[in-house]
């Protein structure tokens, strides 16, 4: 709810949120399909579970606009994100955008290590590689994706874990093109012990 309630936020307000419930078992749709009453731009689909991919690939099929941002549940986007990725579409080449997500939680030397590789991966390599278009990874927290290309493409994969990683190198290997949007933050939980 937190995650939607950032959405609400968001300068951006033209927008559909499509909140994909892969078969939780806690409260998750539950909750979902009582805030969606108080908002019309956002909608509760509920599915098996089946894994993050099959729950994109939904999305993406049910989306009504050219650009989906994908924002996991334990990230929180600032008002400005979803305006500063939208940006680098003007563009017709660009086919994808990374946001720049922070950790959130930063409370120990597991978390804080974390944060600084986020720092480090994003705010540095990303600027680099965005100059030879070799952006490894969209990331599935805080990135923004032509919609028809990723159809195009075949959708996400389902064998994987790193589902935002496989479209990223999926799309590169297909021509296409990725960008990073530095001023498109936002915040999620790190893991934050060993187990």
């Amino acid at each position: 709810i937190k995650t939607l309630k950032s959405l609400q936020t968001s300068k951006h307000n033209k927008f559909e949120a499509l909140v994909i419930d892969d078969g939780s078992k806690d409260k998750t749709g539950e909750l979902v399909a009582e805030f969606v009453k108080t908002d019309s731009r956002f909608k509760l689909i509920q599915k098996p579970n089946g894994g993050k991919s099959t729950a994109l690939n939904l999305g993406m099929r049910f989306a009504k606009h050219d650009i989906v941002v994908t924002i996991d549940a334990d990230t929180i986007l600032f008002p400005e994100a979803i305006d500063e990725m939208i940006k680098p579409f003007a563009d017709p080449e660009v086919d994808a955008v990374c946001g720049n997500v922070q950790v959130g939680n930063v409370h120990n030397l597991l978390t804080g290590f974390q944060a600084l590789e986020y720092i480090t991966a994003q705010n540095f390599d990303r600027r680099a590689f965005e100059e030879l278009n070799a952006i490894s990874v969209v990331p599935g927290a805080t990135g923004a994706w032509r919609r028809d290309r990723v159809l195009e493409i075949g959708g996400y994969e389902t064998d994987t874990l790193t589902e935002d990683a496989d479209m990223t190198i999926k799309m590169l290997i297909n021509h296409g093109k990725i960008v990073y949007a530095p001023n498109a933050k936002s915040i999620t939980e790190a893991p934050d012990n060993l187990r």
